[in-house]
């Protein structure tokens, strides 16, 4: 037995951030499907659970470029994407927009903190609509981003092509089980 156990050591903590964030990725993904009849989508959560993992996001590309010695705390997207490198944000940014067709200079400012304002939407005054589309096709392009930077982060299956697909944010209708 012993000779088939496999040394491990730690897990970076890039890994860890990617795996947490995919999990999370992953429970948006399933708040985004109808399972059956009389069933609803569930927007408000796959909004807040996106919002997270852009921040989650976000912070491993900052951990990657040795920046986890900062103040990697918050939940403003703005801030968090503008403490990346210029290169880094390029890349973000330019597979957004193949993803979405608009800018993320122009879309980001209104992303920056929907995890604070919507995980208690309740509070919220007057109509607040969001764009959840191009919250997920930000979270998508960070995933994209990342596991470009580091192949070995991906994990092929039914979650991992979800994510890369081209329509991100909108409802998935489940087959039959």
């Amino acid at each position: 037995m012993e000779a088939r156990v496999r040394e491990r050591g730690p897990v970076p903590m890039t890994d860890r951030m990617f795996d947490h964030g995919r999990n999370y990725h992953e429970c948006a993904l399933r708040c985004l499907e109808l399972r059956g009849a009389g069933q609803t989508f569930l927007f408000p959560p796959a909004l807040v659970l996106l919002a997270f993992v852009v921040e989650i996001y976000l912070k491993a590309l900052l951990t990657i470029e040795g920046k986890a010695d900062k103040d990697l705390h918050g939940h403003d997207h703005g801030n968090l994407y503008g403490r990346l490198s210029a290169d880094m944000q390029a890349r973000v940014a330019a597979r957004y927009e193949e993803r979405h067709h608009q800018t993320l200079s122009e879309d980001l400012p209104g992303y920056a903190d929907l995890f604070v304002k919507h995980r208690y939407a309740y509070e919220l005054e007057g109509a607040h609509e969001t764009d959840i589309s191009g919250v997920a096709q930000l979270a998508s392009s960070l995933y994209e981003t990342l596991t470009e930077l580091q192949p070995n982060l991906v994990r092929a299956g039914l979650v991992h092509d979800r994510i890369i697909t081209p329509n991100q944010g909108i409802p998935i209708v489940a087959g039959p089980d």
